[in-house]
């Protein structure tokens, strides 16, 4: 026995029935027409429940959810109300449509869904609208569904930039340590971008903050210290690897440039070779870099003083750190060479941000990990000229 299910489930609106349904093959289009309920006499004011009087009625005709190839759309009489008791005016339409939308909140959530994992101008080749309107409409749902990011209670927060195209532009990202939440998205990465999101903060919010953890750069710290002032500064341990990376391609590029053109060739293309960890490399990488190495002083100097740094981060007292850091910049300028001992001076000067990590144990990895997130973001959609848009999407992505 075959049977057809009815399609009136799907448009069981409450308050309304389905009149009619008719199917336009030719346009691929169908019409669903309601009707208020007969048995509800009057529609209640949502104020104050008191029954409303009619004023007047309008016919409308929204989109809502496609059936297959079918492109849906809801025809039915909205009416506008007042109420006697406290003057309240208000429309009354089917329920999940907005007075003036001209489409269901299910379709928009529909688009919404569909512009999380596809970019919105491909849209339109799944639903009967453009890509502005996607946009628009996957904008308006993330305001509606998005929560605001939780300030209160934060213990640390990690501060980054992110460039985001060609010309300089930047984003200056900050992220809750702990949960790994984006607090806060802004355009720039001068102390002023920082400064718009740490002066949004309460008192009691800046007193539950612990450390931040930044780069060296001074905008950034400026703005921590001026309006985080209780709070340590952490510098990244990752950042200082990258800063201490470029040391060795300054001495690599040094080395090249005084070599004779006999050697040049083995000087050449280790550039990598250098920066990547010993567990990583390739056998041949690794005879490579070992022949190099053993040729050139200056590079096999660094090379090792690079592995050294690294364990400073493994301790967990502050003065054994201390002590290790002493040593490490004193075997830095004995080696004589300038790159080494500059990088050595600015250790110095950064100390505190160094030793800081002791304590607090904090990284940039769930912001670096989560700057490739952003970069995926923004490629799929081939740039954003909405920031706020950006934000709500990124916001999306962080958010479990």
């Amino acid at each position: 026995m075959c049977t057809t299910p009815s399609l009136r489930p799907m448009f069981a609106f409450p308050g309304w029935v389905i009149e009619q349904i008719d199917i336009d093959w030719e346009v691929k289009q169908a019409f669903v027409y309601l009707r208020r309920d007969g048995r509800i006499q009057h529609e209640k004011c949502s104020q104050c429940e008191t029954p409303m009087g009619q004023m007047k009625t309008k016919d409308r005709c929204v989109q809502d959810l496609p059936l297959g190839v079918l492109q849906v759309n809801l025809l039915f009489t909205a009416f506008q109300g007042r109420c006697s008791h406290c003057n309240n005016i208000e429309t009354v339409t089917i329920p999940g449509l907005t007075p003036k939308a001209q489409a269901t909140d299910r379709l928009k959530r529909h688009v919404s869904h569909l512009c999380r994992y596809m970019p919105c101008d491909k849209v339109p080749e799944f639903i009967a609208i453009s890509g502005g309107t996607a946009r628009r409409w996957d904008k308006e749902m993330l305001l509606r569904m998005l929560s605001a990011p939780k300030r209160d209670g934060i213990r640390a927060l990690l501060i980054d930039e992110k460039s985001i195209g060609k010309g300089h532009q930047y984003l200056t990202v900050v992220l809750n340590a702990d949960s790994g939440e984006t607090l806060f998205l802004g355009e720039g990465k001068r102390k002023e971008t920082l400064d718009e999101f740490l002066s949004s903060l309460t008192e009691e919010q800046k007193a539950s903050i612990e450390c931040v953890g930044i780069d060296r750069g001074g905008s950034y710290q400026a703005s921590v210290k001026e309006h985080l002032p209780n709070a340590d500064i952490v510098y990244d341990k990752f950042h200082i690897i990258a800063n201490y990376n470029d040391v060795i391609d300054q001495i690599r590029r040094r080395e090249w440039r005084q070599a004779e053109e006999e050697n040049k060739p083995f000087i050449k293309g280790q550039r990598f070779n250098l920066f990547m960890n010993p567990e990583n490399l390739t056998p041949k990488r690794e005879s490579s870099l070992k022949e190099l190495l053993s040729m050139n002083e200056d590079l096999n100097q660094a090379y090792i003083l690079k592995d050294m740094l690294k364990q400073l981060w493994t301790y967990t007292y502050k003065a054994c750190a201390g002590k290790f850091l002493d040593r490490w910049i004193e075997l830095a300028k004995e080696t004589g060479i300038a790159e080494l001992k500059r990088f050595a001076k600015g250790l110095d000067r950064a100390r505190e941000g160094l030793l800081s990590y002791c304590h607090h144990r904090i990284t940039s990895a769930k912001i670096e990990a989560f700057n490739g997130v952003i970069k995926r973001i923004i490629y799929k959609a081939c740039g954003y000229n909405d920031l706020d848009y950006l934000y709500l999407k990124i916001r999306q992505e962080a958010v479990k």
